[in-house]
């Protein structure tokens, strides 16, 4: 299986079935179309550099003919992939995320501390060769976690059993998907920059992946709103 076949299937399909929902079944809301746009774009800036930079070290291979093309390090689907993923997980949580008691945005010191041990965590274990992926995971997962979490920990917590069952399923979802994708050897990850930790043919840093970058947007999404009731 190619890369763009896997993109298809896996990531367009879903988001063409997922807006065709939205708009049969759930309530319009455009105010909701800002920041989902919003977050495909950080997802692509923000993980476009570190991509190559993981490509470049060999950690994420791909083989020869399996992609349309390349850009810098990385494949063009790969860019895509990025934003297809982040306005999947918008549009999921615009369709079906209810609207809760967002309480306040205001400054929290200890969400703040904890993704900076997340960052800690990462650092140290790039210390190992067998760490060098979880750690480059953990390390790139810091900025955008002190920052939601620093903001807006309150509102997240207040606010997550509306939305766990949405980051949960989508991110085994994701898992699956990936699992097959190595599988089929639409890439592969080298075992020497993982832990050897994982599920059949799914090492644990790709879960930690798809865990984390999920995270990001249904946060984003989460402390969109919550900003939105403050502003009003």
């Amino acid at each position: 299986m190619s890369y763009l076949n896997f993109l298809i299937i896996f990531v367009c399909l879903p988001l063409l079935v997922s807006l065709c929902a939205k708009k049969l079944l759930a309530k319009p809301n455009k105010t909701e179309r800002l920041p989902i746009a919003l977050m495909a774009f950080v997802a692509l800036v923000y993980t476009a550099p570190w991509d190559n930079y993981l490509i470049m070290r060999g950690i994420w291979t791909y083989p020869t003919g399996g992609v349309v093309g390349v850009l810098g390090y990385v494949p063009i689907e790969e860019y895509f992939f990025m934003v297809l993923q982040a306005t999947l997980a918008g549009v999921l949580w615009s369709s079906w995320v209810p609207h809760s008691q967002y309480t306040k945005l205001r400054f929290s010191y200890t969400g703040l501390l904890m993704a900076l041990l997340v960052g800690l965590a990462g650092a140290l274990s790039l210390m190992h060769t067998a760490g060098t992926y979880i750690g480059l995971i953990l390390v790139w997962a810091c900025p955008p976690l002190a920052l939601q979490w620093g903001l807006g920990s309150h509102t997240l917590i207040k606010s997550f059993k509306t939305w766990a069952p949405l980051w949960i399923g989508l991110s085994i979802y994701l898992c699956v998907a990936d699992y097959y994708a190595i599988f089929k050897g639409v890439w592969s990850i080298t075992p020497a920059t993982r832990t050897g930790w994982g599920i059949g043919h799914l090492p644990v840093e790709e879960i930690l992946f798809f865990t984390l970058t999920n995270l990001f947007v249904l946060q984003g999404m989460c402390l969109w709103r919550a900003w939105r009731r403050d502003a009003s």
